[in-house]
């Protein structure tokens, strides 16, 4: 057997390439990481960590704002975006520091790498050879095809963050989890935002109670959200740039000071030479089966490059998945996304795992729907933070959870239990019968779940159960 330089070459240093990375060379691999010039990816520099970071300095400054139902007299708030910025880089460089224990025991190189042959790459005019291949190299910002929009510019979430001076306005084109987070964020920092969206509502992958409560959210912030409307060209008036866009059948007119494009992402597949590998791929990524096996048997790609759920948690999951399926012959397991959760970090969070109401019908005869207000969790009260719901959606007789719907408060936080008991199959009385922490917000889902069961067959069936024996006993 001819020998090769590596067992496992991951291509890639972001989220889903780092744990890759770091769970081959625990099995005991020979592992190279490639990277074009830093380790850490997307999610590290232009996505989760600073978007997150915006966020919460948006939290402070509107909190700051609200203390006077409080009994607090804020002082005159004053935003400095260089320093927002430099706090934004600090965070940045701790998570970086952190993420070093993923490279422990792996060789780590950086530079332009292309396909070869299916077991060859070139990294720097250097040869190496693989015996297996992860592609891990993640996704950009979707730039539409709009007349004059280049020759105006824009921002994307790559250079977002790095503003030391805000626009006075800005024009959000783009209402998925990127366009509605970014722009409230920006929206309480003082910039006067308008958010064009493509779709009749913002946030369509959810539920149409989510989309319409986190949209309420932002009208009351002072975002001007306009929907059913396409981009169709750009252009400048005066020292203003202006936005045409089609609404309907008519063309209507926005002005800003600067754009913000928040439209989708597209996957990283130029430059590999994917061909070169026999690696089948079209417009939305590489093509992957259930194992996340490429149309090349001993390679793989994961994340945000097979598209689908472009998530850093998926992309995490993934690397298990598919080092596993790459080094050992025997045992391969397949992907299950039947338990996904994610989470829109506006202020209130939504969150989801599972299915909507809609999707529940379509897939099983008998589903029921119990709805449990955030006002009516004591945390919540507490905390003067009342808007949202917990949306339990509940299958079959034995009410089944095939999906969760919340709209609160750090309502993201409370997707690891619900999604815990779905992946094991654990009941309402399972969760019930946790104890869980007052007061806190999880002491709302263990409500929520509450409410379900009284209002369930197993106990009526109980009720009943109780009616024959205390009448027996009198």
């Amino acid at each position: 057997m001819t020998r090769m330089d590596y067992d496992i070459t991951v291509i890639g240093g972001g989220s889903g390439g780092l744990t890759a990375a770091r769970i081959a060379s625990s099995l005991g691999a020979r592992v190279l990481l490639i990277d074009k010039e830093r380790l850490g990816g997307d999610c590290l520099y232009t996505g989760c960590v600073p978007s997150k970071s915006l966020i919460h300095v948006a939290q402070v400054v509107q909190q700051a704002r609200d203390t006077t139902d409080l009994g607090v007299t804020p002082t005159h708030i004053d935003i400095d975006m260089a320093k927002v910025a430099a706090y934004i880089q600090r965070v940045i460089e701790r998570v970086h520091e952190a993420e070093h224990v993923y490279t422990d025991d792996v060789t780590v190189k950086f530079g332009h790498v292309t396909f070869k042959s299916p077991r060859t790459l070139v990294l720097n005019n250097e040869e190496i050879t693989s015996r297996a291949v992860l592609i891990a190299i993640g996704s950009h910002p979707t730039v539409p095809n709009v007349e004059g929009l280049a020759e105006v510019g824009y921002l994307t979430n790559e250079d977002v963050f790095e503003l030391t001076n805000l626009p006075a306005s800005i024009i959000v084109v783009g209402g998925g989890p990127i366009g509605v987070e970014l722009g409230q964020a920006l929206a309480r920092l003082g910039v006067q935002i308008t958010l064009l969206q493509g779709p009749e509502r913002i946030l369509p992958r959810e539920d149409p109670e989510v989309s319409s409560t986190i949209a309420r959210v932002l009208r009351s912030e002072g975002i001007n959200i306009v929907t059913n409307t396409r981009l169709v060209q750009a252009s400048y008036n005066g020292n203003k740039k202006m936005v045409t866009a089609k609404q309907g059948t008519q063309l209507v007119r926005y002005e800003a000071d600067e754009i913000l494009l928040a439209v989708g992402r597209l996957p990283n597949i130029e430059g590999l030479n994917l061909e070169a590998a026999g690696i089948a791929y079209d417009a939305k990524g590489i093509k992957v089966d259930d194992y996340l096996q490429t149309s090349t048997a001993h390679i793989f790609a994961i994340g945000d490059v097979i598209g689908k759920y472009l998530f850093t948690h998926v992309a995490a999951y993934q690397a298990g998945v598919a080092v596993r399926n790459a080094l050992l012959p025997v045992g391969k397991k397949k992907v299950d996304y039947r338990v996904v959760p994610w989470c829109t970090f506006t202020d209130p969070e939504a969150a989801r795992v599972g299915l909507t109401p809609i999707e529940a019908e379509r897939q099983h005869q008998q589903v029921r729907v119990v709805t449990f207000p955030w006002a009516d969790i004591d945390r919540a009260q507490t905390e003067n933070a009342t808007t949202g719901f917990i949306k339990l959606v509940l299958e079959g007789k034995k009410d089944k959870i095939v999906g969760v719907h919340m709209v609160g408060k750090r309502a993201g936080e409370l997707l690891g239990e619900i999604a815990l008991a779905m992946q094991h199959h654990l009941t309402l009385s399972d969760i019930l019968a946790t104890i869980h922490t007052y007061p806190t917000f999880h002491t709302g889902l263990q409500q929520a779940i509450f409410e379900a069961y009284l209002s369930g067959s197993q106990a009526q069936t109980n009720r009943r159960i109780v009616k024959t024996v205390l009448r027996l006993r009198r």
